[in-house]
């Protein structure tokens, strides 16, 4: 059976430098008042960041249903006989289900993963799910290791500019200048638990309790060679340097490393955000 794998932008597919043959990446949409923008087609991460400066407030939405349905088509009349899906999660947005809607569409089988999450677990399995169904895997086995590593997964995430979040209505003003005031970080999670959805795990005083709170979440969930780390920030690489070397120091036997980002989620953060993911590792896949 010849399988392609389709991811979406929101993986940092593109960005981490990757062009393999069998995976295709659909761009998610950020959109302004005036004007629509693809995720890496029309608009770069360092671009996003610029326009997040000057005060720009972005929605975020899933790549036309005519776009996924167009290459699903393709993909069918280049002899491919199944897809395996791996796209953003589906409590931060309605991409797998319009994936499900253009498989029916275009008469082809399609098998997906909910990744409970984005960026670095995102990536992590699409390039995982490649490697497995090249290595002649069954395509419902490869589905299911993948299944199971996105269930063993966590992502953090902490704002900095609380004003940011004020403007896009997450927060009221009144809210985001009270915990200014007494330095307040909030530290939201996204894992299985929460749905996949942005969830508030715990409000802590100052950024560097927040970051010791999540190493101490990393420790009682067992992190340690068998998982994989990804930190990363918005336009603070300072700061996500500081996080990453405690990181490396509280685990060093994990493979780590540090990246932008993804604006999927940093439209919605601001600058200065913070965040870390964790993911068991399917070493055969390696």
């Amino acid at each position: 059976m010849k399988v392609a794998v389709v991811t979406d932008s929101s993986s940092h597919y593109r960005e981490e430098g990757y062009d393999l043959e069998g995976i295709y990446c659909l761009p998610l949409v950020l959109g302004t008042d005036e004007k629509t923008y693809l995720i890496g087609d029309d608009l770069s991460p360092k671009q996003t960041v610029e326009m997040i400066r000057d005060g720009v407030m972005f929605r975020t939405s899933m790549p036309p249903i005519g776009m996924i349905e167009e290459l699903f088509l393709s993909l069918k009349e280049e002899g491919y006989d199944a897809i395996l899906a791996l796209p953003i999660c589906s409590g931060l947005s309605g991409c797998l289900g319009a994936m499900i809607t253009a498989a029916q569409a275009v008469e082809i089988e399609l098998e997906y993963v909910d990744c409970y999450s984005t960026a670095a677990v995102q990536l992590y399995l699409t390039l995982c799910g490649r490697k497995l169904l090249d290595q002649g895997r069954e395509l419902a086995e490869v589905r299911d290791i993948l299944q199971k590593t996105a269930e063993d997964s966590v992502t953090f995430v902490i704002p900095q500019d609380l004003f940011h979040l004020a403007k896009g209505g997450r927060l009221t003003r009144k809210a985001a200048a009270f915990a200014s005031l007494l330095k307040i970080n909030p530290i939201l999670i996204i894992n299985k638990e929460s749905g996949g959805s942005v969830d508030s795990y715990e409000n802590t005083r100052t950024l560097k309790r927040a970051e010791a709170r999540i190493v101490d979440y990393f420790r009682e969930h067992g992190v340690n060679e068998d998982y994989r780390i990804c930190v990363a920030h918005v336009d603070d690489p300072l700061e996500g340097e500081k996080f990453f070397s405690l990181l490396k120091e509280s685990f060093p036997g994990t493979p780590s490393y540090m990246t932008d980002l993804v604006p999927v989620i940093s439209v919605h953060t601001g600058i200065g955000t913070i965040a870390c993911q964790y993911m068991r590792r399917i070493k055969e896949a390696e």
